[in-house]
């Protein structure tokens, strides 16, 4: 595995989530929100690129020579073929700021359930109406 990478960054942010879901780590207030926003916006924009690797992979033909089927052969290969493709970096992308996002999500759910706890605690503390 490369030392920084995509499988490196994704790595990074599944023991980031993990943490979060163990309650070991916490985000400064407000800061989820804004990030898992720009997330959202990120996502879209991945989603359309993703879209548009179809349209690099050209299935007619560029000719009977060998040297015009081998250059159609690399181009479709760094378009959408397996690994190291522009395909393959996009969808791996998107499953970090998917990771990057249940992150955040921890947090707001943390936020949440806080807020509920403190509500019900106030409420029991109040004398009756």
């Amino acid at each position: 595995m490369e030392q920084y990478g995509l499988n490196h960054n994704l790595g990074h942010w599944r023991g980031l989530r993990d943490q979060a879901a163990a309650g070991e780590l916490d985000v400064e207030p407000g800061v989820a929100a804004r990030c898992d926003a720009v997330c959202a916006e990120y996502l879209t924009k991945l989603d359309r690129m993703l879209e548009m690797t179809t349209s690099l992979a050209w299935p007619q033909s560029w000719g009977d020579l060998d040297s015009a089927q081998q250059l159609q052969a690399k181009f479709h290969r760094l378009a959408v073929g397996d690994e190291g493709s522009a395909r393959f970096a996009i969808k791996q992308q998107i499953e970090i700021i998917k990771t990057m996002r249940e992150f955040f999500q921890h947090y707001f759910a943390k936020v949440e359930a806080t807020d509920a706890d403190t509500a019900a605690t106030v409420e029991a503390l109040s004398p009756p109406r």
